[in-house]
């Protein structure tokens, strides 16, 4: 089989890529292992800044089934704080909620409505290099034969644990965050409201941890109960994401709700690869973009924005060297991903560092908190709703975290 551009994994990130391409009137072919709608983890919801893509792809999500939200509500042991997404141009102000099993399949007959050619039950089991050259994949139906699907481009989309791009030589920074995070859902009485609930001090009876718990409420009637973990702090290896759930389910008030007997499913957990912690983001041939690229949020964890957003990208150049037959277009890719996060992302390293650090994260929930106006501003500044451009998001930041530690 042959195809101009082959996308593989079908979740935001590879649908979105393959619904672009499919608009410029690309030939793309979007291959997933599972078939929709499938589970995968995520905490299922959207900043303003993962909502835009969607709003771009033409999906109204007052038509499907999404749960809108205005706003982050942030708690401490003594304290609750109730944030508005800010108005910035270019972004709604409004956040969303959705099962990923629901949003995925949504993107993917998207993709498939726009023109994309989609293999569910296909395995991509790795890359086809000919002179160094990326040149297709080679893939398996469900039940069927090894067979090669040949391409002009491959888009690498096979989220955090990413094998295809893995055999094509891309690899994980060490020295970049990790971030590991567990969720489940509950059938419970507590409803948020049209908020993102989120908890900073996950405080395990022995120390703070560097993380947060969330509760998101689901159009289902469910609740979407998470927490999330970075490694950049001393005990890290002793600590699994679902200690770090059960650390946080301990914590919420029993009138919540939220317990074994009403909980739905099973726990599920997953690596979250930061600050394009995965390089080279290009190999010849093709381009490696979302969580398998590790462009992930540093400050917040999120995913699904930067998978749209880099498959935008990566659409867009990859259609432009197959107009202009320049292949070296499309491996300008590295070049733009830095351009546009890497300033940002640099920030979110040393955030994370630092919070790494049981001093400043206790500073920081006991002197943040009760500073609305400083609240309002690291909302913007951890939801990256002025893409680091704007005044005030610098190393200003950090420097004021760092004066917030107490001396040892």
């Amino acid at each position: 089989m042959e195809t101009e551009v082959l996308v593989v994994g079908g979740g935001p990130g590879g649908s979105a890529a393959a619904y672009h391409l499919a608009r410029h009137g690309v030939d793309v072919t979007l291959v997933e292992k599972a078939v929709y709608p499938r589970e995968k983890v995520c905490g299922d919801g959207l900043t303003p800044r993962g909502v835009a893509p969607l709003l771009r792809m033409g999906i109204e999500p007052g038509l499907e089934g999404f749960e809108r939200v205005v706003g982050l509500r942030v708690y401490t042991r003594d304290r609750a704080l109730e944030l508005r997404w800010p108005e910035v141009a270019g972004f709604p102000d409004y956040g969303l909620v959705m099962p990923r099993a629901g949003l995925d399949d949504l993107l993917a007959r998207r993709a498939r409505a726009a023109g994309a050619r989609l293999l569910e039950r296909t395995e991509a089991l790795g890359p086809i290099v000919e002179d160094h050259w990326v040149v297709g994949g080679r893939v398996r139906p469900q039940g069927g034969e090894e067979a090669s699907i040949r391409a002009r481009f491959v888009l690498a989309a096979d989220g955090a644990a990413s094998r295809f791009a893995l055999q094509a030589g891309v690899r994980r920074d060490p020295s970049r965050p990790l971030g590991i995070a567990a969720r489940r859902y509950y059938r419970a009485p507590r409803r948020p409201g049209p908020w993102l609930e989120s908890w900073l001090d996950l405080w395990d009876g022995r120390s703070l941890l560097p993380g947060y718990g969330w509760l998101f409420a689901v159009a289902d009637g469910t609740v979407n109960v998470g927490a999330g973990l970075l490694n950049t702090f001393r005990d890290f290896s002793r600590i699994s994401a679902q200690h770090a759930l059960d650390t946080f389910v301990r914590i919420l008030p029993g009138a919540w709700g939220i317990s074994e007997e009403t909980a739905v499913g099973r726990t599920m957990s997953g690596p979250l690869p930061m600050g394009m912690s995965r390089r080279p983001s290009a190999v010849p041939g093709m381009l490696v973009i979302g969580d398998a690229a590790g462009v992930v949020n540093p400050f917040n964890g999120e995913g699904i924005a930067y998978a749209m957003e880099t498959a935008e990208i990566a659409s867009e150049l990859a259609t432009e060297a197959l107009l202009r037959d320049r292949p070296g277009i499309a491996h300008q890719y590295p070049i733009v991903l830095r351009e546009r996060y890497g300033r940002y992302f640099r920030l979110g390293r040393e955030f994370v560092n630092l919070i790494g650090n049981p001093r400043v994260m206790r500073a920081a929930v006991k002197y943040g908190m009760p500073r609305e106006r400083l609240m309002r501003f690291l909302l913007k500044l951890m939801a990256n709703l002025s893409d680091g451009r704007q005044g005030g998001m610098d190393d200003r930041v950090i420097r004021a975290l760092e004066r917030l530690a107490p001396a040892s």
